[in-house]
């Protein structure tokens, strides 16, 4: 099934979830954290694997979601990133992450490299075939800083690629005629580090189109707040063209 709504048909789809999980291997322990912040928004995006789950049901798409903790390695990071292992948190050290810069390297070969290489494969694969929009659902904190987020969803996208802008209002006009508040490219830019802005710059903006769906984590940490979201993004990336 194609997303009819926004984007020059036909289109393939594809779902990813770069911080679908809160688990840490075994070998790795607990990272020297307590459980809480284990459980918490610094670990993994609470609430997005259901969506993205949901969505790829009714997509009839495939889904490519992290198996680890983004304290183990962040799928959304490129290699060289500083924050890629996160050394600290909060203001405080992540006794886990102190590593040698061997120890890095070898962290990022066994947690890091592998997601990412497959699902680069898988992206590029569909792209040879034709256009491809990339959906990568993601979930935010309400509260960061002080700072109160207000808005349900953020479409983020590459301001210079116009197809992704015109998905993005499209997808947000249609959603925001259903209630909900969205913004664009809040709360983070689109074309900074991350999976969507790599890929990018792998493969042309006729054959790509890489938006990250941000769901505020106040309207997803139930299951029926979930089920709204899932519904709400379903119903506007069907929605038959104005």
């Amino acid at each position: 099934m194609t997303a009819a709504a926004r984007t020059p048909a036909p289109w393939q789809i594809v779902l990813t979830c770069e911080h679908a999980s809160a688990a840490v291997p075994a070998a790795l322990g607990d990272l020297g954290l307590p459980a809480r912040v284990l459980r918490s928004h610094r670990a993994f995006d609470q609430g997005a694997l259901p969506i993205a789950r949901t969505l790829a049901r009714a997509l009839r798409t495939p889904l490519l979601a992290g198996a680890w903790s983004r304290l183990v390695a962040d799928l959304n990071r490129s290699a060289e990133h500083a924050k890629v292992i996160a050394e600290r948190i909060d203001g405080r050290a992540v006794p886990g992450n102190q590593l040698t810069a061997a120890g890095r390297q070898q962290r990022l070969r066994r947690y890091w490299q592998p997601w990412r290489q497959r699902t680069e494969r898988r992206i590029a694969a569909m792209a040879a075939r034709g256009p491809v929009l990339h959906l990568a659902i993601h979930s935010f904190v309400e509260r960061l800083g002080g700072v109160e987020r207000t808005n349900d969803l953020g479409l983020l996208c590459d301001p210079a690629r116009s197809r992704e802008v015109a998905f993005c209002r499209g997808l947000q006009r249609t959603l925001a005629a259903a209630g909900w508040k969205v913004r664009r490219n809040f709360p983070y830019f689109g074309h900074t580090d991350g999976f969507t802005t790599h890929l990018r710059s792998r493969l042309p903006a006729a054959r790509y189109l890489g938006i990250e769906i941000e769901c505020n984590q106040r309207r997803v940490r139930t299951a029926s707040g979930q089920r709204a979201i899932a519904a709400a993004l379903l119903g506007a990336l069907v929605a038959p063209r104005r």
